[in-house]
């Protein structure tokens, strides 16, 4: 994940930066954080990130009136605004805000605001595969495992299994990382919907069982440990 900083305030810069490590830390995700002390070395900047915090006055200006700025250049990135007006949250709504936060902020509002980008980024991402004569549309979230068959793919759901077309490597490639794992040469699984797991195995919430192959079996246990960790959402 990348983070930008838009701030020229020294003090800000070290919290945010400093925050946003630790984040990255405690939850496992790889993070890079990169500072913009003027709006102009931000508009020349090629790269694009995930999300963006825009502190108040950088370059004497609201927070709001710079996201404007912003999003003329980008138009998916996540913004996150501190500002010391909360009357000022109406206008974060016209540039599709993320979280508008009144400063002084904390280290919790930040973790947050990451909480919730990334809930929102890896919650919903769409797979879509072929099934007989159709195209069928899936949520990564509904997806339990990915089941590679002699001549198909299979799609496991709570209440089904769903036989495609598509190519296992294919699907695989849709799969939001953060959630799925490949525990098996032929099975990937949500780790959102393990129920419980064994050296050798693992059971989904639909009672599904799947098995882990032995060279996957220290690593699945570290992954997971590692997701567990990295996703203890505040809601």
């Amino acid at each position: 994940m990348t983070v930008f900083v838009l701030s020229n305030e020294p003090k800000t810069v070290r919290f945010l930066t400093g925050a946003v490590k630790t984040y990255g830390e405690q939850k496992y995700v790889d993070v890079e954080t990169r500072v913009f002390r003027r709006m102009r070395d931000y508009l020349l900047e090629f790269d694009k990130p995930d999300l963006i915090f825009i502190d108040d006055n950088f370059e004497m200006k609201p927070s709001v009136e710079n996201a404007r700025v912003v999003r003329t250049k980008d138009g998916k990135a996540a913004l996150v605004l501190l500002s010391t007006n909360p009357e000022r949250v109406f206008e974060a709504f016209t540039v599709r805000t993320h979280r508008f936060l009144t400063k002084p902020v904390t280290q919790s509002d930040i973790f947050d605001a990451l909480d919730s980008y990334r809930k929102e980024l890896f919650a919903d991402r769409v797979v879509i595969v072929k099934v007989d004569d159709a195209f069928r549309v899936f949520t990564s979230e509904d997806i339990y495992a990915v089941i590679a068959d002699v001549n198909h793919t299979k799609i496991m759901t709570k209440d089904e299994m769903v036989e495609t077309i598509t190519k296992f490597t294919r699907i695989e490639t849709q799969l939001p990382p953060e959630y799925f794992y490949k525990v098996h040469r032929s099975y990937v699984i949500n780790m959102k919907h393990i129920a419980k797991f064994t050296s050798e195995q693992v059971e989904m919430t639909n009672h599904a069982i799947v098995p882990i192959s032995r060279r996957k079996r220290l690593d699945f246990h570290m992954r997971y440990s590692e997701y567990v960790k990295g996703h203890t959402f505040r809601d």
